[in-house]
């Protein structure tokens, strides 16, 4: 009886990694029909369970020198940054050092009073402040991008405008709120946005290869942007990283690095459970602090899935994370062509986890 009890766990053993090898063959061909199509160049992680079980790259970090993406890749992950900075800030509530619901004005004594008055942390947390988006500018990209501000000159000039709506009435994302959060982090802690990331988040976690983007420092086996225009690839525009997106999307990082952050997410090591939860409680628009949650029935799996997500996207680059709670299952992609629509690929990538139909691209 138990040889053949033996024999049953080493045959269902042999199956499960038939079954591993198949999926993941067909997640590689999927990737690979997006990346043959020139409609990907990146690198992809999925876990379940913090194991890793599928990591792989596609196409080129510079493609200038032919130089592939590779497991250490680092990407600028865009506004999966918002996540960092939201962390950081729920950190100083739980030192007794911000009050969530307090105003702007107390934090920020140069701030506009007549709109920082009105506006409280949670607001800017949350895309519900009324702020508009600084980036809609129509010299944003083009010139305003480009220069060179302190980050109090920068909130001065386009972070204080007349508000869109009334704060805590309307969802309204805005790059605007955690750009002026960044700024709030520096002037409690009297240090600068880079160094309280590194010393309250990833020296904690273990995260070696992220960090904040400036223009002095050489980061090594950093990926080079790009559009893919009429067949060709062009390098992205310049953008001055901290000066003007900051707090709101200048991090860079890998999939490696980024699941070691998501595991260290949903545990203790750097909120407490009820912080966690003010994170992952969306307020307006599926949206909590830092990231979007959503519940929803999928009526071919005939259950609910629970999905915590953001998407990132910068000149050349673009991001997305999902983190499928009731099943502890993580997708990242980070990639180094703009004009890449993620969407489709982390749909099929979801589809082949769970035995669905999927598609894949056409030219």
């Amino acid at each position: 009886m138990k040889k053949i009890i033996f024999l049953f766990f080493i045959l269902t053993q042999i199956n499960f990694v038939v079954f591993s090898q198949t999926q993941n063959a067909k997640i590689d061909e999927l990737l690979r029909s997006y990346a043959n199509l020139n409609k990907f160049s990146g690198n992809v992680l999925i876990a379940e369970k913090g194991k890793v079980i599928f990591e792989k790259s596609y196409g080129f970090a510079d493609r200038e020198f032919d130089i592939p993406n590779s497991k250490v890749t680092k990407f600028p992950i865009a506004s999966l940054t918002k996540q960092f900075t939201a962390v950081l800030i729920l950190q100083l509530a739980e030192a007794g050092k911000i009050n969530l619901n307090a105003p702007i004005s107390r934090y920020l004594p140069y701030y506009k009073k007549e709109i920082g008055d009105q506006i409280s942390i949670h607001q800017l947390l949350a895309h519900t402040s009324g702020l508009p988006e600084y980036t809609e500018r129509d010299d944003f990209f083009a010139n305003i991008s480009k220069h060179s501000y302190t980050h109090k000159e920068f909130i001065q000039k386009f972070c204080s405008d007349s508000l869109l709506s009334k704060p805590g009435t309307e969802y309204k994302y805005a790059n605007t709120g955690y750009y002026i959060l960044g700024a709030i982090i520096e002037e409690i802690t009297k240090s600068n946005y880079a160094e309280v990331l590194q010393k309250n988040i990833l020296d904690i976690v273990g995260m070696k290869n992220t960090g904040l983007e400036n223009d002095s420092t050489i980061v090594k086996e950093k990926a080079k942007g790009y559009h893919f225009k009429s067949g060709v690839y062009l390098k992205a525009g310049y953008i001055d990283m901290l000066a003007t997106i900051f707090s709101a999307g200048a991090i860079y990082s890998t999939t490696d690095d980024l699941h070691l952050w998501d595991k260290a997410l949903y545990s203790d090591k750097l909120l407490s459970s009820k912080s966690r939860e003010l994170m992952f409680t969306p307020v307006l628009a599926n949206y909590g602090y830092g990231v979007g949650v959503t519940k929803f029935l999928v009526s071919d799996l005939k259950k609910e899935m629970h999905f915590v997500f953001h998407q990132g996207a910068i000149n050349g680059f673009r991001s997305i994370m999902t983190h499928i709670v009731n099943e502890n299952v993580l997708i990242v992609i980070l990639c180094n062509n703009f004009d890449t629509d993620l969407n489709p690929i982390s749909n099929g990538i979801f589809s082949i986890l769970h035995h669905q139909v999927y598609t894949t691209p056409k030219e």
